[in-house]
């Protein structure tokens, strides 16, 4: 299938963007036990991407006598969704403090009522300016120049988080116990660990929606933490395993006719499986010379 160099050009940048910053936050999250936290945010986004694009499909009607523009649209649905993510972490929080609910079941419950409240609000205020199926599963074939500026603009802010507090939070993920013991405070470092984690989802929503982020999060990171000694080679190595995979799923996807996104999302998922199969036949391979 030939396409056009100037149709994926722009999501070309869009894929690398997306999968190195997916990867950055992937490692940080996976060193910090934040996954399934994550998991359960892609979702709250969802209800928070719908709230804003209805907000400001009806703000540019009334303000201005016309329809919203893709721009608009697009800056709305990055805004809702990130703020979405504030009230759904308090409720996240509150329930992790009912006695006999742990904080995965808080997490569980908080994923299930995101998802069900984007559903109600998709179908209440039906038609959308935006089809629904841009809110689950993403287009990465139509973004923008607003989405791939907002990816670079939070890819950005994920450096220079590093840049500045890369210590801290490395210090903090692998020893909490000791951090505290040094006379640090965990609140600042996990109150910025949560913020890139939102920014990170709701900048991924237009290429891949609301279900498919948490693959380009966790799988990269999954893959090749095995295979590293430090923070610093987690954190490059995941946002280059990232980039490279989100590269190879668009070009598979645009060469075989299928959707983009899910095979963004099934390339992060087989590079996991292939990482975890030869660790386990190099762990094989080490124990038969062993006993040998």
């Amino acid at each position: 299938m030939s396409v056009s160099w100037s149709v994926v050009a722009l999501p070309l940048v869009e894929v690398v963007l997306m999968g190195a910053l997916a990867g950055i936050v992937g490692a940080l999250a996976l060193v910090h036990r934040r996954i399934f936290f994550t998991e359960s945010l892609t979702h709250s986004t969802f209800p928070g991407a719908v709230a804003g694009v209805v907000v400001a499909a009806a703000l540019s009607r009334s303000l201005a006598g016309q329809r919203a523009d893709y721009d608009l649209l697009t800056a709305a649905l990055f805004v809702g969704a990130v703020l979405m993510c504030l009230p759904m972490i308090a409720l996240m929080r509150w329930l992790s403090t009912i006695p006999g609910l742990t904080s995965q079941s808080a997490a569980g419950i908080v994923l299930t009522f995101g998802f069900a409240l984007g559903y109600f609000l998709a179908k209440w205020f039906a038609p959308l300016p935006l089809k629904v199926d841009g809110f689950l599963t993403g287009s990465v074939l139509n973004i923008g120049t607003a989405d791939v500026a907002v990816t670079a603009a939070v890819l950005v802010g994920a450096l220079a988080v590093l840049a500045v507090a890369g210590r801290f939070l490395a210090f903090h993920g692998f020893d909490p116990v000791g951090y505290r013991a040094a006379g640090l405070r965990p609140g600042p470092v996990e109150a910025v660990l949560m913020i890139l984690i939102c920014l990170t989802i709701a900048a991924l929503v237009p290429a891949v929606g609301t279900i498919l982020p948490i693959a380009l999060v966790a799988a990269p990171a999954a893959a090749i933490a095995p295979w590293c000694s430090s923070m610093r080679s987690l954190v490059v190595g995941s946002a280059l395993l990232g980039a490279a995979t989100c590269v190879a799923g668009m070009w598979l996807g645009v060469s075989l006719g299928l959707s983009v996104g899910g095979v963004i999302a099934a390339t992060a998922a087989a590079a996991y499986v292939l990482a975890a199969a030869v660790r386990a036949l190099r762990c094989r391979v080490l124990r038969a010379d062993r006993s040998s």
